[in-house]
């Protein structure tokens, strides 16, 4: 059922991903950033080199029948899932209720495979 609303228009839905989960909640916008910081001799910082600055995203997801997101996000590995082939899963949640199975995961944008 697609959903209904009334007065302002919003920007809805979070998207889709291919296989067998249901993205519940997708956060963007946030960076993995690889820094380092320099200081004089008084202990005041006097520069910050930003060395990589990758993009992350968290997705909520509900798994479906034949969903395996013990195999295709393993924690601190690139994930196995096909849209996120070049994604590092920082971390992943996965739990199991009498409504079913759902995982949260963090991905890190690392460009490479």
């Amino acid at each position: 059922m697609a959903g209904v609303q009334t007065g302002t228009t919003l920007d809805i839905g979070a998207g889709t991903i291919t296989g067998s989960y249901l993205v519940q909640t997708r956060g963007e916008g946030d960076k993995d950033i690889d820094s380092e910081d320099y200081f004089d001799q008084d202990g005041k910082r006097v520069n910050r080199t930003v060395y990589n600055a990758d993009d992350k995203i968290e997705l909520d997801l509900l798994c479906l029948l034949g969903a395996a997101p013990e195999t295709d996000f393993v924690k601190g590995s690139i994930a196995a899932h096909v849209d996120f082939s070049d994604h590092w899963v920082e971390d992943a949640k996965l739990t199991k209720s009498k409504a079913g199975r759902r995982a949260v995961v963090s991905l890190t944008d690392i460009g490479i495979t």
